[in-house]
């Protein structure tokens, strides 16, 4: 194992430094030399050792003062004291300094050998650990979403490139707060219980996710999804939480254009191209809901089935262009005309089909169905010119007309056969004589 590692040695007595090359050069990857303090901060500079062997008692720069210059720029790397004083004032020094042992002379090659693997075996673990934190901070910067690895005082110990992309308040700092990142706030989020993931997952030790809305600096809003989940010891203890942070603006804004052009779909779907009234579809759908309304309230309502009269003539004679606005303006009049509960509807070419809603007596539906009539008294201006047209009704009527919407549909437009024979311009009630 120590082939892997490069030692230091410094030593000032020659005699000692070759007995300890003849008897250790052959364990290490390589072996750096040095006969006093100054020396060995030079060669530690120029050559970067994995660990320090040193004796204290040195001409030029002694051997503590050069560990102290050492520690400054590496304040991990292993050094070993290798020194025939035992005066405690000066091992209390070497403590102070953070040595990582301190073997007095002459020396036991067994118990320095020992030290030395010892020493060495730590130093794979480490590069182990470091190379698997390494690897995993690899993995997880290739994840788009902010990842954080949160202790119990909300530090952030570890995260990925996404989340230091996100960082604000504490972006010099190498452990932020995680309410630092993205959040734009100077205090835990804890103050409100309900918003904070990692003091829910806290209390209730339990995978969480909460929803929170984060603006950018540009002022724009984002929808966030944070996931956050205990991470546990052996005994059962939260040592820590991994949040993941999914922004789903853009899923959401998808969401809604996809919501939008549903609705458009759907009402186009539902409606004539040419008058935007409800088209034969929706009125089915309207006839059946009235039903189901009528049926629990055991009310009447009736079916108004309105043909134009002559409008093949208008088309032929004055265009199909003309014979479209005839139909639009007459869809419109209808509208204006007609409570906010009925509904009409363009049942296909030049038929309109009027679902009147509330209605007690046959004296209301003459009402209304005179009302209609009398709309097409006035000519209707297209461009700029004055048409008249008239129209003809048949009206039939819920439950004694029909039950379904096929029924009742059947049963006016007979009746408005009826008036048209009878003479057009006029409506007729459904009989079945």
């Amino acid at each position: 194992m120590l082939k892997n590692y490069s030692l230091l040695y410094v030593e000032d007595n020659s005699e000692t430094a070759r007995a300890f090359i003849g008897a250790f050069a052959e364990y290490f990857k390589a072996v750096y030399m040095a006969k006093d303090g100054e020396e060995g901060l030079i060669l530690f500079e120029k050559n970067s050792p994995d660990i320090v062997l040193t004796d204290i008692q040195m001409p030029k720069i002694g051997g503590l003062e050069m560990i102290a210059q050492m520690r400054e720029s590496s304040p991990n790397i292993p050094i070993i004291v290798n020194s025939a004083f035992s005066d405690t004032h000066l091992l209390l020094k070497a403590i102070a300094l953070h040595v990582d042992d301190y073997i007095l002379k002459p020396t036991n090659p067994v118990l320095l050998l020992g030290t030395l693997k010892k020493i060495a075996h730590v130093l794979t673990l480490e590069k182990k650990l470091d190379d698997s934190h390494k690897m995993m901070q690899t993995i997880m910067d290739e994840i788009p979403d902010p990842i954080l690895y949160i202790l119990p005082d909300y530090t952030v110990s570890m995260m990925n490139k996404a989340a230091k992309d996100l960082q604000e308040e504490g972006a010099n700092e190498t452990f932020p707060q995680c309410y630092k990142i993205s959040n734009q706030t100077s205090g835990a989020c804890t103050n409100d219980h309900k918003n904070c993931p990692v003091e829910h997952v806290a209390n209730t030790k339990k995978p969480s996710t909460l929803r929170h809305i984060h603006t950018d600096k540009q002022g724009k809003k984002h929808h966030v999804d944070i996931h956050a989940k205990p991470i546990f010891d052996n005994d059962g203890d939260i040592i820590a939480y991994l949040e993941i942070r999914h922004d789903i603006s853009a899923y959401l804004d998808i969401q809604n254009q996809l919501m939008q052009e549903t609705k458009k779909l759907t009402h186009i779907s539902m409606h004539d191209s040419l008058t935007h009234l409800p088209n034969r579809r929706l009125l089915a759908d309207r006839i059946r809901h009235t039903i189901e309304k009528k049926n629990r309230s055991n009310e009447i309502f009736a079916l108004f089935f309105i043909d134009l009269d002559h409008f093949k003539e208008i088309n032929d004679s004055l265009g199909h262009l003309v014979g479209d606005q005839l139909l639009v303006q007459v869809a419109k009049r209808i509208q204006k005309s007609i409570r906010k509960g009925d509904t009409i509807a363009r049942n296909g070419g030049d038929e309109f089909v009027l679902i009147v809603d509330n209605g007690d007596s046959d004296h209301h539906f003459v009402s209304v169905a005179e009302k209609i009539l009398e709309l097409f008294k006035a000519p209707f201006l297209i461009n700029h010119k004055e048409v008249f047209s008239s129209c003809s009704i048949g009206i039939s009527i819920y439950p004694n007309d029909g039950k379904t919407a096929e029924q009742l549909l059947k049963n006016s437009d007979a009746a408005m056969y009826d008036s048209k024979q009878a003479g057009r311009h006029q409506f007729a009630f459904y009989s079945s004589n």
